[in-house]
């Protein structure tokens, strides 16, 4: 039986290795391509593609993140937590069960045995007197 040659091709020239060495390249190139189709398919993009031009932290910033605009809502959220804490616990358990909990008018209303109207004008009173104490603080 005759012995198999094995070349790898460098800069275009076939070179003679051995099958260890012959078989070990192939490992590692077909598990790099394995890797990189699996990249492909969920949308993965190597951190050395971020190092087109030698600046990694440009090319990572995210530009569609306002971050002013973050921070502003953040604040938001605070005073708005901050004011709903100045509610009564009857206004802030009407709140917390129509916002929070997604109850309706109607199931509230049968609850408290008043009419559904009498629960949406108690959170329009509500709104706005949330809404003249966020205009103060913001």
């Amino acid at each position: 039986m005759e012995k198999k040659e094995y070349y790898l091709y460098v800069k275009g020239k076939a070179v003679p290795v051995n099958e260890e060495v012959y078989k070990a390249y192939w490992k590692i190139t077909e598990h790099e391509k394995y890797l990189q189709k699996k990249d492909w398919k969920n949308n993965v993009i190597p951190f050395s593609a971020l190092d087109h031009d030698g600046h990694f932290v440009d090319n990572i910033i995210d530009e569609k993140i306002d971050l002013g605009k973050i921070v502003e809502v953040k604040i938001q959220i605070e005073e708005l937590h901050k004011a709903l804490a100045t509610l009564t616990k009857e206004e802030r358990e009407l709140m917390e069960a129509i916002f929070y909990r997604e109850e309706s008018l109607r199931s509230i209303s049968r609850k408290e045995k008043v009419t559904h109207q009498a629960i949406g004008q108690r959170r329009d009173r509500i709104l706005e007197k949330l809404r003249k104490i966020l205009e103060d603080k913001i």
